[in-house]
């Protein structure tokens, strides 16, 4: 059949239906994967050969003859960084200029001295609690050095099985404060040094330098923010949130990084950025990844003030319980359940989730995942497992303990 059509082609169009002839006779014989590599090798080579026997040069981005021809990027996809590759925290470091992977103030456990977030390590797990309840845990510079110093040891401490997080007090988290940025504003002079005072009238020039000190301020510590959320999301323990109330604006963003959320019936979550004129940027990734595009253009653009019934029927919340003091039950509940994983295999799902988020099923991508399977699979904790197994006994790491706070069994109230 294939030597009966090319026998009526004719010359002029020979290029065309021959090259459609081989494309059905490459699906026919080779499938889709030859299917799609003959189209390729058409599209870039057959057409514009044979267009040029009528006259025809077409340009690279075929943009010939249109009004408007936008700027083209020659960008070789191969050269771009996957994010497995390069840790995002160590491209932060380079967009920064400062290591996003080691502690700001605090390095160990030993050496906490942040008052704002409370630290607490525990056999197995660990507590990290936001403490401005005067502010409602809004978060200012301290807050903020506190969740990335704890990131930082809890990356470090592969002994910790769980890591809580929580806050003080009626709210959970109130977003960003905004006397914090107040006060890098009368830093920079662009208002007056005296606080609640009219601002004064600085020359000009001044006002011009200010601006772009805070515009680049503002970005660093934007990105230093966006780096600290991913931080809290890419921890290698099985985090939990216990949401003791309210969360906004970045509070919000905090609750989407963890594994589990547990949240007091009386709390709401809002994103109430627009109400001001501003977006909930920084945040937006961990959100649009926790509860979908859909949601967040809801929430994002109506500042709906969710109630957790809401937040549970979005993907925010997974549990919620009638008070507080409810939540050492749910915490030992799933302290028993993760105690029969694998610490290790636990880590590094977590991190093959993060690293699959938004990416295209390539070549790369699998021989990542490939890896990622043979370094677990060769790990001695899984040699472990399979040993266990064999000899019908529990793994190690069943055998660990995980000292859950607030059970009166283990505060000796029993």
């Amino acid at each position: 059949m294939l030597a009966s059509l090319r026998s009526w082609v004719t010359k002029d169009w020979a290029p065309f239906v021959s090259g459609a002839v081989e494309l059905v006779h490459t699906m026919t014989t080779k499938g889709d994967a030859g299917y799609k590599a003959h189209t390729w090798a058409i599209l870039d080579d057959d057409e514009s050969d044979a267009l040029k026997q009528f006259g025809i040069n077409l340009s690279k981005d075929h943009s010939d003859g249109y009004s408007y021809r936008p700027q083209q990027v020659d960008r070789d996809e191969s050269e771009l960084v996957k994010i497995w590759d390069v840790p995002l925290l160590r491209q932060g470091t380079a967009l920064t200029g400062i290591d996003m992977e080691k502690a700001y103030v605090c390095s160990m456990i030993e050496n906490w001295q942040n008052e704002e977030v409370l630290f607490e390590i525990r056999e197995g797990i660990a507590y990290v609690t936001l403490n401005r309840p005067e502010a409602n845990n809004a978060m200012n510079a301290g807050l903020s050095a506190g969740v990335h110093d704890a990131c930082a040891i809890l990356r470090n401490r592969p002994d910790i099985r769980i890591a809580v997080w929580t806050g003080n007090g009626p709210m959970f988290c109130a977003g960003g404060d905004p006397k914090a940025f107040q006060a890098s504003q009368r830093m920079a002079g662009v208002i007056s040094s005296e606080e609640g005072a009219s601002p004064l009238n600085p020359p000009g020039s001044h006002v011009v330098g200010a601006g772009l000190m805070l515009a680049q301020g503002n970005l660093n510590s934007a990105i230093q923010g966006a780096l600290d959320f991913y931080a809290v999301a890419a921890l290698p323990q099985f985090t939990i949130c216990l949401m003791n109330g309210s969360a906004m604006g970045g509070g919000f963003g905090y609750v989407c990084t963890y594994d589990y959320v547990v949240a007091a019936k009386k709390a709401h979550a809002t994103l109430s950025e627009v109400k001001l004129g501003v977006i909930p940027a920084v945040i937006s990734p961990n959100v649009v990844r926790t509860i979908g595009s859909a949601n967040c253009r809801r929430l994002f653009c109506t500042a709906e003030n969710a109630n957790m019934q809401t937040a549970m029927e979005i993907g925010l919340v997974h549990r919620i319980v009638e008070h507080p003091k409810d939540f050492p039950n749910v915490v030992q509940e799933l302290a028993t359940k993760i105690q029969q994983m694998a610490p290790g295999a636990v880590a590094v799902s977590k991190k093959t989730i993060l690293d699959c988020l938004n990416q295209h099923i390539t070549d790369d991508m699998m021989k990542h995942t490939a890896s990622e399977y043979l370094k677990v699979r060769r790990s001695p904790q899984c040699e472990e497992g399979m040993e266990s197994l064999r000899n019908k006994k529990r793994p190690p790491w069943v055998q660990a303990t995980i000292e859950v706070k607030g059970l009166k069994e283990n505060e000796g109230t029993k």
